[in-house]
This record gives C-alpha cells, sequence and structure tokens, in this order.
C-alpha cells in the first residue's frame, strides 16, 4: 500500500492531524525557549531546577540554568514559561502491534481489511504520541502497513510518532504457539524471509525464536546482523538464553528467564523488553486499579473499563505475575538495559500503564524512565541522536505538570509534547466516538445486505455484545 493511499484513508475516516510541513517550514529557523523548567534529561543525573532549554529549528542547542533574557535584537523567538512543570525526552514504546486488539469483544479482526488496519493503526500512533510518546517499535504487522505509516509521518504528511519498523515476523511454521500455519522452515527459507523484510524497507528483524531448532536460529541472526539490522526475539525459557547466547539483540517478553540468563543479558547487552503489563495476576490487576482510583485516574468510565479487559484478556497466575515482576527488578540490578513496551493497544494508556508498572514491581521512579526514554533510543540505534534531554540532540520532548520522580503517575499530567521541535495538537480529534468507544465498547452492527435485512425484521444476531 503506498504512502498516498494511506494519507486517504486516514482524511476520510477524519482523523488527519496537523498538517505538519507547512508548520515546520515556517519554523524552521525560528528559536523555541522552554523557560522556567525543572530538566530530568534521563542520563541518570538528578533533575535539575530553574533551567532553561533552547530549541533551534528541530534540534536542542543550549540548556542552560536561568531564566530566559531576551536580546532586543533577536526576533523570530517564542518563548514559552513552564511555570515550572517538567521537561522530559519523549517516552519510547519499544514492542507494540500497532493493529493488534486483544480482547477483541466486536470482532473486528475476524475479517478486517487492509484499509480498517491501517485508519486503526494511525489513530492508535496518534493518540500515543498526544500521551508523550514520541517514537514507538513495531515488531509485528501485518501487509508491512508499519513500514509505510513510519514513511508517512517522517516525511511530515501525518504527524506522528517516529515508527521503527518490523514488518511482518519471521517464523518456523507452527511458530508463537501454533498460531503461524506456514512459515519459513530452514536455514536456507529463514535466510531468505530476513532478507526478503530487509528489501522491504524494514528497520529491524522480529523472530518467534521460541520454536526456531539451533540451525535456525543462527541463520535468522546472521543474516540480519551481516545486512545491519538488530534482531527481536519472542522468547520463552529455556529458549530464552540459548538465543542471548545465539546473539540476539532483544528478549521480548521472556516469559520464566531465569537468572543464568539475566546475567548472561548483563554480559552481552542484550536488551530486555519484559512487557509486564502483560504478565498480570487478578491480585495486581485489583493493586493497579485502586491506586489509579485513588489517584483520580479513574473518573473516565469507558478508559478504565477498556484498560481493565485489556489486562484480563493476558490474566496470568499469581505465580507467574511475581516471577516476572522479581525478574524484571534482577535484571536492573544486573545492569540489563530494560525498555518500556506494552505490547497491548492502545500505545499510550497502556504503554503509561507500563512504566507505572514498573515502579510497581520494585524499579526505582528514575529507572523506569530511563526505560521509557533513554534506553528506548539505545535499542532502536538512535541513542546518538534521541533519549536523552541534551545539547545536540532532536527535540523530541514531553513536558508534565509535576515531578514523576515523586509519583510515577505524574507522566499522566501531560501539558505539551514536541517532535523535533513542533508542538504536538494534544486536544483529541474532533469525532464523535473516541478508540475505546469503537474498538472496546458498545455494539457492532453487520454490514451490508445481511445487516440490514436482521435489523427490519427484528432480528438480533447481527449484534455483537463485547464479552466481560
Amino acid at each position: 500500500m503506498t504512502i498516498k493511499l494511506i494519507s486517504r484513508f486516514i482524511c476520510l475516516a477524519g482523523i488527519l492531524a496537523i498538517p505538519w510541513p507547512t508548520f515546520s517550514q515556517e519554523i524552521s529557523e525560528a528559536k523555541l525557549v522552554l523557560t522556567n523548567c525543572h530538566v530530568i534529561n534521563c542520563t541518570g543525573s538528578p533533575v535539575q531546577g530553574n533551567m532553561t532549554v533552547i530549541i533551534t529549528g528541530n534540534e536542542i542547542t543550549s540548556i542552560r540554568k536561568g531564566a530566559y533574557q531576551r536580546s532586543r535584537q533577536e526576533d523570530n523567538v517564542r518563548v514559552i514559561d513552564l511555570d515550572g512543570a517538567y521537561v522530559l525526552p519523549g517516552f519510547w514504546n519499544v514492542h507494540m502491534h500497532l493493529s493488534a486488539l486483544l480482547p477483541d469483544p466486536n470482532h473486528i479482526l475476524d475479517n478486517e481489511t487492509l484499509p480498517s488496519a491501517v485508519i486503526r493503526s494511525s489513530l492508535n500512533a496518534m493518540d500515543g504520541l498526544r500521551h508523550g510518546f514520541t517514537a514507538i517499535r513495531s515488531v509485528g504487522e501485518r501487509d508491512y502497513l508499519d513500514v509505510d505509516l513510519r514513511d508517512a509521518f517522517d516525511k511530515g504528511f501525518l504527524m506522528g510518532p517516529r515508527v521503527f519498523a518490523c514488518g511482518e515476523p519471521v517464523s518456523p511454521t507452527g511458530g508463537h504457539r501454533g498460531d503461524i500455519p506456514t512459515g519459513a522452515d530452514g536455514v536456507a527459507e529463514i535466510r531468505k524471509a530476513v532478507r526478503t523484510r530487509i528489501q522491504k524497507g524494514v528497520n529491524l528483524i522480529k523472530i518467534m525464536g521460541v520454536e526456531m531448532l539451533q540451525d535456525e536460529l543462527e541463520a535468522a541472526v546472521e543474516t540480519a546482523h551481516s545486512m545491519g539490522l538488530r534482531v527481536a526475539s519472542h522468547s520463552r525459557e529455556p529458549e530464552t538464553y540459548r538465543s542471548v547466547k545465539t546473539g540476539v539483540d532483544s528478549i521480548e517478553h521472556g516469559y520464566g528467564v531465569k537468572d543464568e540468563t539475566i546475567k548472561l543479558m548483563a554480559e552481552k547487552g542484550t536488551f530486555y523488553v519484559p512487557t509486564i503489563i502483560c504478565n498480570l495476576s487478578e491480585q495486581y490487576i485489583k493493586e493497579r486499579d485502586r491506586r489509579l482510583a485513588q489517584l483520580g485516574y479513574s473518573k473516565d468510565e469507558k478508559v478504565a473499563r477498556g484498560r481493565t479487559l485489556i489486562a484480563r484478556a493476558d490474566l496470568r497466575s499469581l505465580q507467574h505475575a511475581e516471577h516476572q515482576r522479581k525478574a524484571l527488578v534482577k535484571a536492573v540490578n544486573a545492569g540489563v538495559k530494560v525498555c518500556i513496551g506494552s505490547d497491548s493497544t492502545p500505545v499510550g494508556e497502556i504503554g503509561i500503564l507500563e512504566i507505572e508498572q514498573f515502579v510497581l514491581s520494585g524499579v526505582s521512579e528514575m529507572d523506569a524512565l530511563i526505560a521509557a526514554t533513554r534506553n528506548g533510543a539505545d535499542l532502536c540505534g538512535v541513542l546518538d541522536k534521541l533519549g536523552t534531554v541534551e545539547e545536540g540532540k532532536l527535540a523530541d520532548l514531553v513536558v508534565v505538570a509535576e515531578n514523576p520522580l515523586d509519583n510515577i503517575s505524574n507522566i499522566r499530567k501531560v501539558k505539551m509534547v514536541f517532535k523535533e521541535g513542533v508542538p504536538v495538537d494534544l486536544s483529541q480529534p474532533k469525532a464523535p466516538a473516541s478508540y475505546w468507544d469503537y474498538y472496546f465498547g458498545g455494539t457492532a452492527y453487520r454490514r451490508g445486505y445481511l445487516g440490514d435485512a436482521e435489523k427490519a425484521d427484528g432480528f438480533s444476531r447481527g449484534l455483537s455484545e463485547p464479552s466481560e
């Protein structure tokens, strides 16, 4: 699918964002000044107060102490007094399937068209940007739609996050617990599958390492690395240890990860994306929901109901959930570079939950923020340009009203988001329904002749009620 067609679908859906090219051209030589703010640069340094951050074009050109003093000679300068708010790097969600739905109470995925998937993925991505996620890593999408969305966002046709795309995962037949009916079997087919994806323009290779034989695993890693791409592996023990030893770059999920594997990951520099939000027991879900209600984040009943439905669709035993929590803390303490990845959608709300879940699991607020920023950029190979608030880096920033080091849920209090120095419109699209309404609430009717006929005759078979 071409970028032109994707843009057409999104325009028809009424979710086209601010036209980035025009706006960015207007301010390309301008200076944007954020003053009277705190800076959490996510390098591990303490928070800095009474700071001024200067952005020239798309780059952070100065970070200094004190208020900004405008010179009489200066024009084309915009100064924003942040009134003590906190400036952080933009958030990263590095394990995401933009078009996925779990659960799918309205059975949207049963016979979904590609245009519908593109529209939903675009809505999901742009909503994530409004929550502060300036970058995402897609680890499995149909029809390479993430590659085309990446290009649409990068070229400025739409205002969305940076997308690091993998297209379709590489898997043997029966991979992902038997979910993939036909895959690449044997060394030659694995090599061809990797090369095909690289030819289609992906940024990384995602493999279903659990079901791969050793020679297939080695072939996938060797082929990807020979062409300069990193490998993410959907994994569980004992295959996780084998994958790390073989040289994969990141472990996704790492179900049942053992201490010896964590030690090896630290030695080899393997990244860990634990997707804790997908490893919760009923007890932990209730713990989280009570906390959010006490903090006042359950007033929107649609969101509160939706995030609980999502969590229960991936419910785990208490023993499993406790193991994954402890493994996360062990990994952080061992020096493994852990990253934020929510797996479940939407990018924004569930991504925020994942950051909060790190802290609920025993990770410090600072380490959780580094996992959500610096480590994500490092994993995607762009730490020289992104991931921290430092001079010379691109101005992908999120501004929150209160200190997230005091309470991690303060990341929900987003005041401003910038992508390459361009302010993001944080208002919701002007539409009567939200993401939560359409995908997790209400009723879905069959379209076309059958649906019309059933309605006329008073039948109810055309209705699909969401399950609890």
